[in-house]
């Protein structure tokens, strides 16, 4: 009886994780920012950061696991680093479209701080 008790015990503390990650093609997350333009999107595979303003800067790594913190999550790469600040609202500045998160993004030794949220395929971009 004893191991059945720490088996539902097990069981249940298994579903009470939530992942704030993307879920694999049907979500993507994509943070972006201003002065300079750039995007960073993270699809399940792989991180890939875009500069508007320096055409052919394209930097496209695996999408490593998460480090789940208690404000948001830390994606750690080669050459980029996401934190990800959960439920703090954050406008772009350009337009009126409020964001969910806000972010840093440190590429090679450049930092860039903007906007992000998950977008579900469905969602026209």
């Amino acid at each position: 009886m004893r191991a059945l008790s720490l088996a539902a015990i097990a069981l249940l503390a298994g579903c009470a994780t939530v992942s704030t990650a993307p879920a694999g093609p049907a979500a993507t997350y994509r943070a972006l920012g201003t002065e300079p333009f750039w995007s960073l999107e993270l699809n399940g595979r792989e991180m890939v950061f875009t500069e508007a303003n320096a055409p052919g800067v394209r930097i496209v790594e695996p999408q490593p696991q998460p480090i789940h913190g208690f404000a948001g999550d830390i994606y750690h790469g080669r050459r980029i680093n996401l934190n990800i600040v959960h439920g703090q609202r954050c406008s772009d500045g350009m337009s009126d479209r409020i964001y969910r998160d806000k972010v840093q993004v440190r590429v090679d030794d450049r930092s860039f701080e903007g906007c992000g949220s998950a977008i579900e395929s469905s969602t026209p971009i």
